[in-house]
């Protein structure tokens, strides 16, 4: 997570969102309740603005926007709209993140709201997308390292034509005749 939000910042907000807005679900409020009073499952909860790629999300409404009252999205099963299988889910997997996304009147301009967002952290990517861009990276630094030592071997062969040292000149040709064959046998094709 980018910005750390405390249980306590987290069961404030909650009890002033719960004493200022009505949810469209009175299931939906038991539920913020539930997770007010458990200090383990607040610990988990992570109140954000886009779940796109997230584990675990919940989206509750007010009866002030017009949205779906509920929705459950668990990563590789269907949406659900049963705060009991959320609650059940909750209950059984206490240590997994859970992500909260409100949707209410004056959600953009809440200083309250605001206060408790958290940014999603690239470690919580995909384990395969943090994989792809550790290679993109080695992939890269390792081009820089080719074409660095590459550059060094051409300012060789440039100077001793400068210096028009025929010995010099015909040994860093060959070093870079051979840097360019040792590279190129490296490289997939």
């Amino acid at each position: 997570m980018g910005n750390t939000v405390t249980v306590a910042e987290k069961k404030h907000f909650l009890r002033w969102f719960l004493s200022n807005y009505q949810l469209q679900s009175r299931e939906a409020e038991m539920l913020i309740r539930y997770m007010m009073t458990r200090e383990s499952v607040l610990r988990r909860v992570h109140f954000v603005d886009s779940f796109r790629q997230l584990p675990r999300v919940i989206v509750v409404s007010t009866t002030c926007v017009q949205a779906a009252p509920f929705r459950y999205y668990r990563r590789n099963k269907p949406v659900s709209t049963d705060v009991e299988q959320a609650f059940l889910d909750l209950y059984q997997h206490p240590d997994e993140d859970v992500y909260v996304n409100l949707y209410f009147k004056d959600r953009a301009t809440s200083a309250a709201y605001s206060a408790v967002l958290e940014e999603i952290a690239p470690a919580e990517l995909e384990p395969a997308v943090k994989e792809l861009i550790s290679m993109q990276a080695e992939w890269i630094i390792e081009q820089a390292v080719r074409n660095h030592q590459r550059e060094h071997l051409m300012r060789a062969v440039d100077e001793a034509l400068d210096r028009g040292d025929r010995e010099a000149f015909l040994e860093a040709s060959r070093r870079l005749i051979e840097f360019d064959a040792s590279t190129s046998a490296a490289m997939p094709g």
